[in-house]
């Protein structure tokens, strides 16, 4: 696999720019050339173009194997474009040799892996871009500011695909600006969704699989009561955390003890391997599976839940299926009023709580 960009501005295409669509004429002739010279898997965006070869196919041989072919290489595809003048940026210095593994269009792509991630400078990058917005939260922002931003988070919630629901409040906050010379403060929605990217691009790296991922149900419940605590149960186990005196207080109501409860959940799926999947999660509360599916919430501290969560689920490449179901019905709803199961029975916990919850937390 081999990936260059050609100089655009500045040789092939020079004095071109303005001229409409054709840039993109010239670069679709370019790859009917290539395909009537026998290189058919050929990809571009703008200027950038991506070639993937495949072993060639060879009559069967009684001899020891042979080292694996292929009908084309960088030197082919050079030898079609040398003559029609055609300059390409050096490989050395922009561009790779065929290889399992590329970048294209911003994203690390492996094929033996079947997966995508954001390069880690990339990653940095973006990171800085959020820090700076995030800096200074009572300054006025540019238009330009936000639609760079807008745009980056855009680009790489195809990794990052929980970010999709991060994203709302940024587009609606854009359509504020009456033009390119105003600036304006950020709302508090906005500054929370930044605050779930920084969270999530603080974690460098981060690879979301490619193939198709098989649903898992591990029979897992989760339940809250605010006079005692909050239980979990998987299969046959159960876990249980007591609310300490004085939780409720902040902003911490029985919405966000219900947070907490599937933020436990998915830590203990997270401590027991999972990963790759779409996993099943029951409970009794409409609130939180709504504020789940939406990515946020009017309260801050639930809104500092979903971030964790998505800390956790992201990196692992899991998505929840929250699923509502009556209080009658919720195997885990004993347990949260502290009817506790055996103890030979009692779950594994994860192995470290986050810091924002030990103080409100009692493991039992």
């Amino acid at each position: 696999m081999w990936r260059d960009g050609i100089y655009i501005d500045h040789c092939a295409m020079e004095g071109l720019s303005s001229a409409g669509n054709i840039q993109g004429m010239l670069a679709d002739a370019l790859i009917a050339i290539f395909k009537s010279k026998a290189i058919p898997n050929v990809l571009k965006w703008v200027d950038d173009f991506l070639f993937f070869h495949t072993p060639a196919l060879h009559p069967p041989s009684t001899l020891l194997p042979s080292p694996v072919q292929y009908d084309y290489d960088i030197s082919t595809i050079l030898s079609i474009t040398n003559p029609l003048g055609i300059p390409w940026h050096p490989i050395e210095s922009k561009g790779q040799d065929f290889s399992s593994e590329v970048t294209y269009i911003g994203f690390v792509w492996s094929l033996a892996a079947c997966s995508i991630s954001l390069p880690c400078k990339k990653c940095k990058k973006y990171l800085a871009k959020v820090s700076a917005l995030l800096s200074n939260p009572t300054k006025a922002v540019s238009q330009k500011e936000c639609l760079s931003t807008h745009g980056t988070l855009q680009h790489i919630s195809f990794v990052y695909r929980d970010g999709r629901a991060f994203l709302p409040p940024l587009s609606c906050f854009l359509s504020k600006f009456r033009n390119e010379y105003m600036c304006l403060h950020l709302p508090a929605p906005v500054l929370e969704c930044l605050r779930w990217w920084h969270a999530i691009l603080s974690t460098p790296c981060t690879t979301r699989s490619l193939t198709p991922r098989p649903t898992a149900d591990p029979d897992i419940w989760v339940d809250v009561s605010m006079n005692w605590g909050i239980d979990v149960v998987i299969g046959t186990q159960w876990a249980a955390w007591k609310l300490k005196k004085g939780w409720n207080g902040g902003g911490r109501d029985i919405g966000w003890a219900e947070s907490i409860a599937l933020e436990l959940a998915v830590l203990m799926l997270v401590h027991c391997g999972f990963r790759d999947c779409l996993i099943t999660i029951r409970g009794d509360n409409t609130g939180v599976i709504g504020a789940f599916s939406k990515g946020r919430s009017r309260s801050t501290p639930r809104n500092d839940s979903l971030r964790r969560i998505a800390s956790s689920v992201i990196p692992n490449n899991i998505s929840i299926l929250p699923v509502y179901v009556t209080s009658a019905a919720n195997r885990a709803d004993p347990v949260s009023r502290g009817i506790l199961g055996s103890s030979i029975l009692r779950a594994a916990r994860p192995p470290v709580l986050p810091p924002e919850l030990t103080q409100y937390l009692e493991d039992v």
